[in-house]
């Protein structure tokens, strides 16, 4: 069942165009990753979905209601969440505040003041389901890279999304990190749907099983990783290989 549709998208700042008549179609239950080169467009995508850019032409639509003309605090109230390529977490807090505090965006303000003091059910489930839970009462700033990037995915399913659009979530990760992190995307995949867009190849060989390769603002191909490493453009623009070259993508 499809869940988000993008139907001839196209992002120009000025004389540049960004994102050139993409199509794109998401269902449910999807763990969708996108690559490509600098510059080809991924993140500019996962902006125009979530409302922080304006697309120039052409249609998104969402659970089948259009969003593309909607602010950016309507797109994640409807269920598109997103992170960044920069961990956006409250230092400060606890890992369980962190979380707790996500599961309130959508309460008004007297909800807020009514809210219980104590941990919710919710929180503690998603503290297991992130391997968070032995973290549960330390203060965000002491977690390591890879378990910050946890408890932003943590943070993002307390807000409840359908949707799940994440940036690079492996950059800076070690090996065991990494493998925790594919272990999860493609738990929560089982009852989300994920855009992964990413760069690491190892990664990607690992846990991709739908892939779509951006160029120059345009979608390339899409497959899976069979058909991405024997197209012969992918290899060209974006693996480095002319179609007659030897290649480990």
């Amino acid at each position: 069942m499809s869940l988000l549709t993008i139907t001839d998208l196209t992002v120009t700042f000025g004389d540049y165009t960004a994102l050139d008549h993409i199509n794109l179609t998401l269902t449910q239950g999807e763990l969708r990753f996108l690559i490509g080169p600098n510059g080809a467009g991924k993140t500019t995508l996962i902006d125009t979905i979530t409302g922080r850019t304006r697309p120039t032409h052409g249609h998104i639509t969402y659970n089948n209601k259009p969003i593309h003309h909607l602010p950016e605090h309507r797109i994640a109230r409807n269920g598109i969440g997103r992170t960044f390529q920069t961990s956006v977490v409250f230092e400060h807090l606890t890992v369980a505040d962190n979380i707790d505090l996500a599961t309130t965006h959508h309460l008004r303000p007297w909800q807020l003041l009514r809210a219980p003091r104590t941990l919710p059910d919710t929180v503690h489930h998603i503290l297991d389901r992130v391997g968070l839970t032995p973290h549960t009462h330390h203060k965000a700033a002491t977690l390591s890279h890879g378990q910050r990037q946890w408890l932003e995915i943590a943070m993002l399913l307390a807000a409840r999304p359908q949707l799940l659009l994440l940036d690079e979530p492996v950059a800076g990760m070690n090996t065991d990190e990494r493998t925790r992190t594919g272990q999860l995307l493609t738990e929560i995949a089982t009852d989300h749907t994920i855009v992964v867009i990413e760069h690491d190849m190892d990664f990607l060989r690992r846990y991709a099983r739908d892939i779509t390769v951006l160029h120059e603002g345009r979608i390339l191909t899409h497959g899976d990783l069979t058909t991405i490493q024997n197209h012969p453009e992918v290899q060209q623009v974006y693996l480095g290989h002319t179609p007659h070259q030897e290649h480990t993508p």
